[in-house]
Order: structure tokens, then sequence, then C-alpha cells
């Protein structure tokens, strides 16, 4: 089958079969993300970190908080904490928009490298409170979202050769 490409109706191959990128881009596959949860997301191009509002709302927006991670579980936690606790990073008094950025290269990077993630693509991961009453926050890097242009996809899982 020959098909045909131009800028308003490019075509993709997929296992032999010609579709649009409509098509493709509206495939099951695509989750929509749920605004209501807490979330993050990692893009390694720009060494980013993002923070979703439902997280800052989940830990009572610190003045204060931290990173831990735990590369053996694919486990990343952000926590409240003070000013002198190791890795210690402020949270500004307002934010503006739905989300906080952060940058940290060198924990960007570690993350991928650790999680088996491709470097041209950003990831978002859900999260969850450790417990009810803990301000802790707790991401599976295991239950990470491609985004591809914009729209989001479960990611290729890591396996072990």
């Amino acid at each position: 089958m020959k098909g045909k490409w131009s800028r308003t109706s490019p075509l993709t191959v997929d296992a032999g079969v010609v579709r649009s990128f409509r098509e493709v881009m509206s495939l099951e596959e695509y989750r929509t993300w749920d605004q209501s949860a807490p979330g993050i997301s990692f893009n390694v191009i720009s060494g980013r970190i993002t923070i979703f509002k439902q997280t800052l709302v989940a830990m009572g927006y610190p003045e204060y908080f931290r990173f831990l991670f735990s590369p053996e579980d694919c486990v990343l936690g952000i926590e409240p904490c003070r000013i002198d606790d190791e890795g210690a990073k402020r949270l500004p008094d307002e934010i503006t928009r739905e989300h906080y950025d952060i940058k940290s290269i060198g924990l960007v990077r570690f993350v991928y490298q650790t999680c088996g993630w491709r470097k041209k693509l950003t990831y978002r991961i859900a999260g969850e409170k450790y417990a009810p009453d803990s301000r802790l926050v707790v991401f599976d890097l295991r239950k990470a979202y491609e985004i591809h242009e914009g729209r989001m996809k479960a990611a290729e899982r890591k396996t072990d050769a």
C-alpha cells in the first residue's frame, strides 16, 4: 500500500498498516493524566524535575523539601524537611503556576540511567502519600509514563539481561 505524506496528514507505518498521525495519536495506549493525583516529571535534556501542584498539596506546601531516591527499588520520595537537612531545597513563597520546576541535572541523569529511560523523552509518574498521616510522597519509577508530543503512554519496562 503506497501512501502520501503532507504537512496536514502525515502517515505512519505500524506493522504494515499505514495510519494517519491523528489516528495513531488517538489509540488507546495513550493515557489521560489524573490532575487530582500527586505527580512528578523528569526531562534529562533540560535537567528539569517538575513537581505538580497536587504533590505540593499532599506535602502541605513545605518551606523546605528534599528528594529521597532508592535505586534498588526504583522509588523516589519527596518529603518536607528543615533548612539544615542534607539536600534541602527551598520552595518559593508564592507559586503562580500549576507546578514547580527545579533543575537537578545530576539527579535527573542518575534516575534516567537507573531506570533505563530513553534520553529523548520526558517521563511522568503518579505518586501517593506514604501513609495517610505522612507528608512524604512516593513515586514508583517503574510505573512511569512516556510523554510523546504532549501525550502519555506507559513506558517500556527495563529488562535485566
